[in-house]
């Protein structure tokens, strides 16, 4: 029918007990190329979202783990802006892979599964908020270690630019 998956959500609907999907249908070249794109992304986080959620995501999932131009533009957005963390599930997968730093925040939640709850005690922080602070700030950590030129660069064009704070 031409409608193309692009996203799946990472928590069940408390109503129907599945998860949300979205799908586009492109009706110009442009809306194509989006479609391709997200469709292309969704390829790249199928694995991590299928072990994120424990459900098979009905695609061809693509094995590439290096990070690319998307990834660090969504990486930048999650570390000194407002880009959720499930939203940045397979980017930042990506990233832990890439970074040798112990990350403890992060890895906790993504590599671990740890609740907010298990790993606001674990680092004696207090609250998610400060939990969620403490992950942006270690992705941004780990981003600078990797590239600080490129990071600071996508900081700037962000909107606000360089203003965010992680």
């Amino acid at each position: 029918c031409g409608f193309v998956l692009v996203r799946m959500g990472n928590h069940r609907e408390a109503s129907s007990g599945c998860y949300t999907a979205m799908a586009l249908l492109p009706l110009s070249d442009a809306g194509k190329r989006l479609a391709q794109q997200e469709h292309r992304r969704l390829r790249r986080d199928a694995d991590i979202l299928t072990q994120w959620n424990g459900e098979a995501i009905p695609l061809a999932a693509l094995r590439e783990q290096a990070l690319n131009d998307e990834d660090w533009r969504e990486l930048v957005g999650f570390a000194f802006a407002h880009r959720p963390l499930l939203t940045s599930l397979g980017c930042l997968h990506r990233l832990l892979q890439y970074s040798a730093l112990p990350l403890p925040a992060l890895r906790g939640r993504l590599e671990e599964k740890a609740s907010d709850a298990e790993l606001c005690a674990r680092l004696r922080i207090s609250g998610r908020k400060a939990l969620l602070a403490l992950q942006r700030a270690q992705a941004a950590q780990a981003l600078i270690a990797l590239d600080a030129g490129r990071t600071q660069s996508l900081r700037d064009v962000m909107p606000g630019g360089g203003d965010h704070a992680g």
